[in-house]
C-alpha cells in the first residue's frame, strides 16, 4: 500500500514536470516569434527611412515589408539604375538578412 502511494505520487510529480516544461517550451517559441516580429518591423521601418533620406529614391512609393529578415521592395522607378541603387541602399542596412528586390522600371 504504502509502495503504490509513493509511485503514484512520483508518476504524478514526473508528469506535472513534464507538462510544464511542455508549456515553458511552447512560452518561449512564442515569445521568439514576437520577438522575429519585433525585429522585422524594427529593420523596415530601417529601411524605410533610409530610403526616404535618398534623394534620388525618395521620390518613389516603394512599398517595403519585412519576413524573418528578408527584406521585399515592391514598386516601380524611372531607370533600372535606381532599381539597383534601391538594392545597394538597402543591403547596406544593419539587420537586413536579405533582399528580394521586386521593383521594377517604369514603361
Amino acid at each position: 500500500m504504502f509502495k503504490s502511494t509513493l509511485l503514484s505520487k512520483v508518476v504524478i510529480g514526473i508528469s506535472l514536470v513534464a507538462s510544464l516544461s511542455g508549456c515553458e517550451t511552447t512560452q518561449n517559441q512564442m515569445m521568439q516569434r514576437n520577438q522575429v516580429h519585433l525585429d522585422d518591423a524594427v529593420v523596415t521601418a530601417k529601411v524605410k527611412e533610409t530610403l526616404s533620406k535618398d534623394p534620388v529614391l525618395q521620390k518613389y512609393a516603394i512599398e517595403v515589408f519585412t519576413v524573418s529578415g528578408e527584406v521585399v521592395l515592391r514598386g516601380q522607378v524611372d531607370s533600372l539604375e535606381d532599381v539597383y541603387r534601391a538594392a545597394k541602399i538597402v543591403n547596406d542596412v544593419e539587420g537586413v538578412q536579405s533582399l528580394l528586390n521586386d521593383l521594377s522600371e517604369k514603361k
